[in-house]
């Protein structure tokens, strides 16, 4: 599996690798890229260790590759809510998600956000402060993530990420 961590070093070695004077644009958008990965490579790690057991690699796999990116956002953007949308709080039966697990989704749909505008909109231009803090971001989110393990919270959350709610 691809390591988050390694993601968040290669981050940081990109947005630093200018250390004198401004750095390239196309070097500090390719860093924010990579803290975008980094943060969803450990939710599809997460979602794969959660619902498949390790010697059914196989199916581990297709689990990994099942989360779109658009989708993902959609849901993390609602479940990132306090309190949550009309249907998900009638689903769920609670006001909100926990704070952690609020700030992985709302982490998730900022930096997916800044990804697009850094490799889509060519007017972008990015400090470098913004890319450590887009850094920073990631890593505290895949913190909380990691951290969210043993929460009763984190599979429901996995599962409408994965799922959604059937209309």
């Amino acid at each position: 599996m691809i390591r988050a961590d390694h993601l968040l070093d290669l981050a940081r070695e990109e947005a630093g690798s200018q250390a004198i004077g401004a750095p390239r644009q196309a070097v500090l958008r390719r860093s924010v890229s990579t803290a975008y990965y980094a943060l969803f490579h450990e939710l599809l790690s997460t979602v794969a260790t959660s619902f498949v057991p390790a010697n059914q690699w196989k199916s581990r796999v297709l689990f990994y590759r099942a989360l779109d990116h658009g989708r993902t956002r959609d849901r993390c953007k609602r479940l990132g809510k306090d309190p949550l949308p009309d249907e998900e709080r009638a689903f769920f039966e609670i006001q909100s998600f926990p704070r952690d697990i609020r700030f992985f989704a709302n982490e998730f749909v900022r930096l997916q956000e800044l990804r697009h505008q850094s490799d889509y909109d060519p007017d972008t231009r990015l400090a470098r402060q913004e890319v450590q803090d887009a850094i920073d971001g990631a890593e505290q989110a895949i913190g909380t993530l990691r951290a969210a393990g043993n929460d009763i919270f984190l599979l429901p959350f996995l599962s409408y990420v994965l799922f959604g709610l059937r209309r």
